[in-house]
């Protein structure tokens, strides 16, 4: 599986999800570093929202499988600072589009609509008091085979 896959299935999901509605009109899907979320992309970016992360490669051992580290973040924001029913409103709202997505990125693996397994790693709450908006940023791990042989079409 290569990243362009794994961001454009993520953005698959922020689209057919009810809970997010992603379009390209409204906005609800972002692909990049939640600093960037944070600084100014916020402004741009309707709730809930789905912000896919970078990642990390590593390869087991054997070189057998490469694995993909990433997150992505839902979010939802929130109206009264300090108000914290509505904090843990927005957190249970992403929390069960978060769990969602899970559940649906585990299930497009065993089917074979991605070729990758999908190993859950971490969930963890986000809070932005001064943006007033909550979020879980879920960790996983996208495990798919690695061929070990060279192609010889890119080699002299």
């Amino acid at each position: 599986m290569t990243s362009s896959s794994y961001y454009n299935h993520i953005e698959h999901l922020a689209r057919t999800n009810k809970l997010v509605a992603h379009t390209d009109r409204d906005k609800h899907f972002f692909r990049g570093e939640l600093e960037e979320f944070y600084m100014d992309l916020r402004n741009r970016v309707k709730f809930p929202a789905v912000i896919a992360e970078s990642f990390e490669l590593t390869w087991d051992e054997d070189a057998e499988f490469k694995q993909r580290e990433t997150s992505f973040i839902i979010a939802a924001n929130y109206k009264e600072s300090k108000n914290w029913d509505n904090i843990h409103t927005a957190f249970d709202l992403c929390e069960r589009i978060g769990d969602e997505f899970l559940r649906r990125l585990m299930e497009d693996a065993a089917n074979g609509t991605l070729c990758a397994a999908i190993i859950p790693m971490s969930a963890v709450p986000v809070l932005n008091e001064q943006h007033l908006y909550a979020g879980i940023r879920y960790t996983i791990t996208v495990k798919s085979s690695f061929d070990t042989e060279p192609n010889s079409d890119v080699w002299q």
